[in-house]
């Protein structure tokens, strides 16, 4: 539920139906964290940068790094992340990019989320009434690690904290839409035995536009559903990726605390889950799908898988047909050029 917004001005609005958006939005420039130097390639110059959307790319000198972060990154609605009423010089924030060049690694130190976006977060310049709605930020995260990201519990921004996802231990995120190129996710996590948390790295939350994480590897991700990712009422494709050793660490199912979804953990009703030209192996979830595990609540949805393997994947106590891998309820499972067992 939605909370109580804090300004009068605020509340009139959302009594007629609807805030007025803004009507800028953001350009794309680029933005340089550091200045040639690991040293200077600090969290809170990272932190900075993303917060207002654009590019986000690193001078962090020649060799690799990894840049432990005191803070999670947090990406607003606005470039100021207030409302415009409020300041009229926000503009509302379409896009980020945040592009590691194939150097950088992010860690959460095993303390916090990594990185959170959450279009119906007040604090974050909340635009209108319709924010289940949204489909912008539209955040990009590439050619970067992402490792030991801590998503037990909800992240602070400014000293308050911020609605708890329940997941999502390197990104979590509600609204917008995200896309995933070219990064590993390893040894994140997030609560350990919960009937509905889930997305040990990645945690996609009512989302009307598909989510796209391609040509990725997640390993050693955990939680109590969706070791790797967890989708709830979100559209997503997973493609040319690899999950492995990627565990539901809950039990007792939805009526107890978890345990579906070894890598990867879907519940809504419509929204369609395609895995395409994925490896999904050995994998583990005590309950159902410890490859993956798809639940259309009202029969509507559909769960595709083309030219994949899932297989070896252990520990299942109920499954689909003569998959182990995989549990599924819904309208289709569509399965073509694939090896699942």
């Amino acid at each position: 539920m939605l909370r109580v917004l804090a300004s009068i001005a605020t509340l009139v609005m959302l009594l007629v139906g609807a805030a007025p958006r803004a009507s800028a939005s953001t350009a794309s420039p680029v933005t340089y964290v550091g200045h040639g130097t690991a040293r200077s390639c600090t969290p809170a110059a990272l932190a900075k940068a993303v917060r207002g959307g654009g590019t986000v790319k690193f001078r962090c000198g020649p060799q690799r790094v990894t840049i432990v972060l005191d803070r999670t990154l947090v990406v607003c609605n606005t470039t100021t992340c207030q409302h415009p009423f409020a300041d009229p010089s926000a503009k509302v924030v379409e896009r980020l990019v945040l592009d590691g060049g194939g150097k950088v690694t992010l860690s959460g130190a095993n303390k916090r989320p990594i990185l959170y976006a959450n279009t119906c977060q007040e604090s974050f310049g909340w635009l209108d009434a319709h924010c289940d709605t949204q489909t912008t930020p539209h955040i990009v995260v590439k050619n970067l690690v992402m490792q030991k990201g801590n998503a037990t519990k909800a992240p602070t921004f400014k000293g308050h904290r911020l609605e708890n996802l329940r997941g999502g231990g390197a990104i979590a995120m509600r609204g917008g839409h995200l896309t995933v190129q070219h990064v590993t996710f390893r040894d994140n996590r997030c609560i350990k035995a919960d009937s509905d948390a889930g997305g040990g790295a990645v945690r996609l939350v009512g989302q009307r536009v598909r989510s796209k994480l391609v040509d990725s590897t997640f390993v050693r991700n955990r939680c109590a559903n969706g070791g790797a990712v967890s989708s709830l009422q979100a559209p997503m494709l997973l493609s040319r990726s690899t999950l492995t050793d990627n565990v539901a660490t809950g039990s007792g199912t939805s009526s107890g605390k978890g345990g579906n979804g070894g890598a990867v953990y879907f519940d809504g009703t419509k929204q369609a889950v395609t895995v395409d030209r994925s490896t999904i192996q050995r994998n583990r979830a005590p309950e159902g799908g410890p490859g993956v595990f798809y639940v259309s609540n009202d029969w509507t949805g559909t769960l595709t898988i083309t030219h994949s393997k899932v297989t070896k994947n252990t520990g299942a106590s109920f499954w689909t047909g003569k998959t182990r891998s995989i549990f599924f309820l819904g309208k289709r499972f569509v399965r073509s050029g694939s090896t699942i067992t």
